[in-house]
């Protein structure tokens, strides 16, 4: 259960590159991301792209490790929407999250390399 905005009708976070993600056939699931945050991933049907959605649900700030959350792979996190600030630890991405916020991070896979993990 994300409490995220709904997405405009009209327009794709990330563009055609994440289209597959919202298409009929897409699969979501919702990771766990502790009790104070709230995770979707949207999983196009071919697993070519991947939407991590993660929504605070407290009224402090909150800090999260994002690339858990979502499959490995060579291709970078693209920020989609939402509103945090993000940094760098230990080499992995860290998102902070804004009391009762959230963000939009998407990850896009050649198609070999998801069959490949």
């Amino acid at each position: 259960m994300t409490l995220a905005p709904p997405l405009a009708q009209t327009a794709t976070p990330g563009g055609t590159r994440f289209a597959g993600a919202y298409a009929d056939g897409a699969v979501r699931h919702e990771p766990d991301a502790g009790p104070a945050l709230a995770a979707e991933v949207l999983v196009s049907a071919d697993g070519s792209a991947h939407v991590l959605t993660v929504t605070n649900l407290t009224s402090e700030a909150q800090e999260l490790l994002p690339e858990p959350l979502l499959p490995a792979g060579d291709g970078p996190l693209l920020f989609l929407g939402g509103a945090s600030t993000t940094s760098e630890r230990d080499g992995r991405l860290v998102a902070r999250l804004a009391p009762h916020g959230f963000v939009r991070l998407g990850r896009a896979l050649d198609t070999d390399q998801e069959h490949a993990s």
